[in-house]
C-alpha cells in the first residue's frame, strides 16, 4: 500500500481529516469508554446531542482507513476480487462495507417506526456508532503496529479478526442489555438475530460465496 499513491494519498487526506478533530476525539473517549463499561453509558452519550454529534463525525473520518485496513491486511477477500487492480478492491470493499450499513440502518430504522419505546430503542440502535468508532480507531495503529513487529500476514490478520470479533461480542452483549431494560428476553432475542446476526450473516456469507 505504501508504494500505490492512491492509498498514500487517501492516508493523508483522512490522517489530515482526523488530527483537525482530534479534540472531538479525545472529547468522547469518556464516553466511549463508559459504553463499552455500562449500558446505560450508551444512552447517556446518546442523550448528548454535542457527544453524539462529536462520535458521528469522528466515526464518518475513520471509516474510510478503517475499510483500508481491512483490504490491505484481507479481513474481506471474497474470490471475485482477486481479478481486480488495488484500487478497485479497495472501492469493492468500501462498497460492501457502505451496503452492510445501509442494511442495518434500513432494518433499524424500521424497528424505530414501529417502536413504542422510541428512546430506548434509538439508543440502542445506535449504540453500534459508540463501538465501531472504538474499533476504527484501534484497529488503525494495531495493524501498523503488528506489521511493523510481525512478519507473518496471516498471524496478523488472525489477530486483527480477533479483535473484531470482541468488540462485536461485546457490543451485542451491551445492546441486548439495553433491548432488555424495554423488553422480554424473547422479544430482545429477535431483535437482536433480525437487527444484528441477519446483515452480519450476509457480510460473512458473501466473503465465502462470491
Amino acid at each position: 500500500m505504501t508504494d500505490n499513491p492512491v492509498f498514500c494519498g487517501l492516508a493523508v487526506i483522512f490522517t489530515f481529516l482526523f488530527l483537525l478533530n482530534i479534540r472531538s476525539f479525545f472529547k468522547i473517549i469518556p464516553s466511549l469508554l463508559d459504553s463499552v463499561t455500562r449500558w446505560k453509558g450508551n444512552l447517556d452519550l446518546e442523550d448528548s446531542l454535542q457527544l453524539s454529534g462529536s462520535r458521528n463525525i469522528v466515526a464518518l473520518i475513520l471509516f474510510v482507513p478503517f475499510c483500508m485496513v481491512v483490504y490491505s491486511h484481507s479481513l474481506y477477500r471474497p474470490d471475485y476480487m482477486d481479478g481486480l487492480t488495488p484500487e478497485f478492491q479497495l472501492a469493492a470493499t468500501t462498497g460492501t462495507m457502505l451496503a452492510y450499513l445501509a442494511l442495518r440502518t434500513f432494518l433499524n430504522w424500521q424497528l424505530e417506526m414501529s417502536s413504542y419505546h422510541s428512546k430506548t430503542f434509538t439508543a440502542a440502535n445506535r449504540s453500534f456508532y459508540n463501538y465501531a468508532t472504538i474499533l476504527f480507531a484501534i484497529l488503525f495503529p494495531i495493524g501498523g503496529l503488528l506489521n511493523i513487529f510481525i512478519e507473518d500476514k496471516e498471524l496478523t490478520r488472525v489477530i486483527l479478526l480477533h479483535i473484531i470479533a470482541v468488540t462485536y461480542i461485546i457490543y451485542i452483549f451491551r445492546r441486548g442489555q439495553i433491548f432488555a431494560s424495554a423488553c422480554n428476553p424473547f422479544t430482545t432475542f429477535l431483535y437482536l438475530c433480525g437487527l444484528e446476526l441477519l446483515p452480519t450473516a450476509a457480510l460473512v456469507v458473501s466473503a465465502r460465496l462470491l
